[in-house]
């Protein structure tokens, strides 16, 4: 582990990431139902602890005995998931207290966000959890899913998919006060084949809030930068503390802030009761604490991308390659409008350059290497060693030529001077047509890790975030005299 993370989160935070033992209460044969489905799940996707249904309706489920209550249960149990009538939520979190269970996820609505008699419940729910020491998710929440050990404490659709890795330290976890928002990130994620390491639905936060679990996974091995749909904190100073830690350990936190409205901050405090406050006032802290804000969810896909690549420019100068002015001048535009510089380059690059141009093409930036790139396809790996040598340029945008008629040779030497480099390099526009070849090539660009990004403004926008992500970052490290690892 290194010794910038910060190793702060409540030890019981393991009970959730690391149980030994899960109870389902509230369990269900039918795999449909909200207690059928963490059931199902743990099974499905090979949990290697010890699994509890509870429910005095079924003696069996499957292979399991199932017991009655979880005092019955022989065993330790770390991790209680909870799916049953708000009626009977307090008496059975009782029963767990009486248990020592460590923790527990509760599915159960019909709290804080429906009013003074939710919120009397819910306080209830918090003062056993103070007296208990049970660590507690939820209520109103979706549950908790961590991909590496298998654990599905939740009835999400996105226990059905087989979450994709970008490798230790580099995956993406999301932890929502929406579940719904999450299952869309999730979803997003998976087809975009983002490597993902956990799910977190923190509903009503009657005990442990977002910050909580964003401060555990600045330590979490398999987590390298985290998402977080927002709709209010209820602690500022936890959050900056957690925020610090992130930065501290280079894992960047964005965050999809709602609210900003007058009708956005009534529909926040229905959904779980949570109190949005002045947009203003986050707006700064995020930029204090190199909070990344985002509006749209392919702005978090995206920036996934660039960051998984382990590349964070050093500057803010921006070399464009393309086989067309149009896509060169689009993103010309959309660099310098999110931030980004487009320099003129040295007089040695476009010297360099010039002489493989054919003489209606350009050497300045963007370079425009014109349709002569399709048939004489050795411009492109001349103009792109040139440009990835420019000590001025800190960003490559260079298109991506899928095509059938795409010589092997060209997609070697790209990745030959991407592997002798350290600049971020981005694929815009891309060119691909549906041929297995085509397929193979994109295959093994996404393998070598060079984010694919089609649009223009999405490219843009993912660079200049990550780009300023560092500056804050080191500008950050420099003021509290700390050696960057990375």
């Amino acid at each position: 582990m290194s010794q910038y993370l910060t190793n702060t989160a409540p030890r019981e935070m393991e009970f959730f990431f690391n149980p030994e033992s899960i109870a389902i209460v509230g369990a269900s044969a039918d795999p449909t139902k909200l207690g059928g489905r963490p059931l199902a799940a743990l099974l499905k996707k090979g949990f290697s602890g010890n699994i509890y249904p509870i429910n005095p309706r079924y003696e069996r489920i499957g292979k399991l005995r199932c017991y009655r209550s979880v005092t019955n249960v022989p065993g330790d149990i770390d991790l209680a998931v909870i799916s049953v009538p708000r009626e009977a939520l307090i008496p059975v979190l009782q029963e767990c207290a009486e248990k020592k269970v460590k923790a527990a996820v509760i599915f159960t609505a019909g709290f804080a966000e429906t009013g003074d008699e939710g919120m009397a419940v819910q306080n209830k729910i918090t003062e056993l959890s103070r007296r208990s020491g049970i660590r507690i998710l939820g209520p109103n929440c979706i549950g908790f899913i961590h991909f590496g050990n298998a654990v599905m404490a939740s009835f999400s659709d996105v226990m059905e998919f087989e979450a994709p890795s970008a490798g230790s330290g580099s995956n993406l976890a999301f932890i929502t006060q929406s579940g719904a928002y999450g299952e869309r990130t999730f979803m997003k994620a998976f087809e975009e084949e983002i490597g993902v390491s956990a799910f977190v639905s923190v509903g009503n936060e009657a005990d442990l809030e977002f910050s909580d679990f964003l401060n555990y996974l600045v330590d979490d091995e398999d987590t390298g930068l985290m998402g977080v749909y927002l709709e209010g904190a209820k602690n500022g100073n936890k959050f900056r503390r957690a925020a610090e830690a992130a930065l501290r350990a280079g894992k960047p936190v964005l965050v999809k802030k709602v609210g900003r409205t007058s009708a956005g901050k009534r529909a926040a405090e229905s959904h779980t009761g949570s109190l949005s406050g002045t947009d203003k006032l986050y707006d700064a802290f995020f930029r204090q604490v190199g909070i990344i804000r985002y509006d749209e969810l392919r702005d978090l896909v995206n920036f996934a991308k660039v960051f998984q690549a382990g590349r964070i420019p050093l500057g803010r100068n921006v070399a464009i390659l393309t086989d067309s002015g149009g896509p060169g001048v689009e993103m010309a535009d959309k660099c310098e409008e999110f931030g980004l510089n487009v320099p003129e380059l040295s007089d040695n690059t476009r010297s360099r350059i010039a002489k493989v141009l054919p003489f209606y093409g350009s050497a300045r930036n963007p370079v425009d290497m014109t349709a002569a790139v399709m048939t004489d396809q050795r411009i492109y790996g001349e103009c792109l060693r040139a440009i990835m040598d420019d000590n001025n340029v800190h960003i490559v945008f260079a298109p991506g030529f899928f095509m059938n008629y795409t010589i092997p040779s060209l997609l070697d030497e790209i990745l030959d001077i991407y592997r002798s480099s350290t600049k971020p390099l981005i694929m815009f526009p891309l060119w691909q047509d549906r041929s297995p070849h085509a397929r193979e090539m994109i295959d093994k660009v996404k393998a070598e890790g060079i984010p694919l990004i089609d649009q223009a403004t999405d490219a843009a926008l993912a660079v200049a975030s990550l780009t300023r992500y560092g500056e804050i970052r080191r500008r950050f490290l420099k003021i509290n005299d700390i050696t960057p690892h990375q």
